[in-house]
């Protein structure tokens, strides 16, 4: 708190300048070495463009030395102090450190779709106690995947109504796209040729616990179930990348995006993933053995009964039900068709070209 409170206000305010470097646009994160998926076709589509001075701020805050943290940080502040534009897509601590000039516009692109469990100051696991501030207070503009998600981020960051736009979410547009969806198929085929003939499994589980205590549930349940199940179905597991280090469970090298178009059933639990997958118009299974607990200590945004899919919260069914849904994908089309059109409808491949057309506007 000292370094967020003291420390970089005062080194913002000894190196801004008397005004902004017009068209200078930062892309900052806090969790990648490099950029970020949900950053990445925005990223890409600037660029293409060439009308503006893209500076890229990426590293991992939890795994290096404080000695280069602060260094990413003062450099991080040194562009912050005259950019036209800063692009986050997660927490970025850094951005919210000082009272920033009027002319400087923060735009976050979040990186989840919808808003299913509760987050920031809707519940008590994102933001510690000790945090002074809003760690939000500095965003100009938040994009969400359809009006319906407005109202909820607008509780959690504690921002006003106008902050809010239905946008949608730009690393949802490949998914729109045949190109990219016949090469994740092609790809995953190659790489899992025992998967040929069988329907495909999915389970990816919600991220629980905080970044530097994660923890995972079910997994002994799930691979159950695949071994119940594998003369027709194959199983893929992709935990969170935030466990993924503490977990290394995932059986497939692709990633979450790469596996999405490939996948005849969802299986997770109070992931936000159900929000892109609704794209596809396919199956969801809600494992949730704890779904009371769970709701009670953390809450949700959605009436968890009423969502597009079966939910279970037996072992014993688990395996039963995979097989019901599976049989009969189509039986709950309408369900997900309707939950998209609330919770999505602003993903129409399109995202990435409204959000630089406003930028270059």
């Amino acid at each position: 708190m000292a370094v967020q409170n003291l420390f970089l206000p005062v080194a913002y305010q000894l190196m801004k300048p008397a005004h902004i470097q017009k068209g200078l646009i930062v892309f900052a994160d806090a969790h990648n070495h490099t950029v970020p998926s949900s950053m990445q076709p925005l990223v890409r589509e600037i660029k293409r463009r060439g009308l503006m001075q893209v500076v890229e701020i990426y590293d991992d805050y939890q795994n290096i030395p404080f000695s280069r943290l602060l260094k990413r940080m003062l450099y991080f502040m040194k562009y912050y102090a005259k950019a036209e534009y800063v692009v986050i897509c997660d927490n970025f601590l850094p951005v919210s450190s000082c009272r920033k000039r009027g002319e400087t516009t923060v735009i976050q692109l979040w990186h989840g779709c919808g808003a299913f469990k509760k987050f920031g100051y809707d519940t008590k696991e994102d933001i510690p106690a000790y945090y002074k501030g809003n760690v939000y207070r500095n965003y100009d503009l938040v994009t969400v995947s359809a009006p319906g998600c407005a109202p909820h981020f607008q509780s959690a960051m504690r921002l006003p109504q106008k902050v809010f736009s239905p946008m949608g979410v730009c690393r949802t547009d490949k998914y729109l796209k045949a190109s990219y969806n016949r090469r994740c198929v092609e790809l995953f085929y190659d790489r899992h040729k025992e998967a040929a003939g069988k329907k495909i499994v999915l389970w990816a589980p919600t991220f629980r616990g905080s970044p530097t205590d994660p923890k995972l549930e079910q997994y002994e349940d799930i691979l159950k179930m695949a071994a119940q199940i594998e003369k027709e179905a194959y199983v893929v597991i992709k935990v969170h990348p935030h466990l993924a280090k503490k977990y290394p469970y995932d059986n497939s090298s692709l990633s979450t995006d790469q596996l999405l178009p490939v996948t005849d059933l969802l299986i997770t639990d109070y992931s936000s993933i159900i929000f892109e997958y609704s794209i596809y118009k396919r199956p969801m299974l809600f494992y949730a053995p704890d779904m009371a607990e769970y709701g009670a200590e953390r809450g949700f945004y959605l009436d968890y009964e009423s969502l597009p899919g079966t939910i279970v919260t037996q072992p014993a069914r688990l395996a039963g039900e995979v097989r019901r849904v599976l049989a009969d994908a189509g039986e709950e089309a309408a369900a997900v068709e309707a939950f998209y059109n609330k919770y999505m409808s602003s993903c129409d491949g399109h995202a990435t070209k409204r959000m630089a057309d406003k930028l270059m506007s």
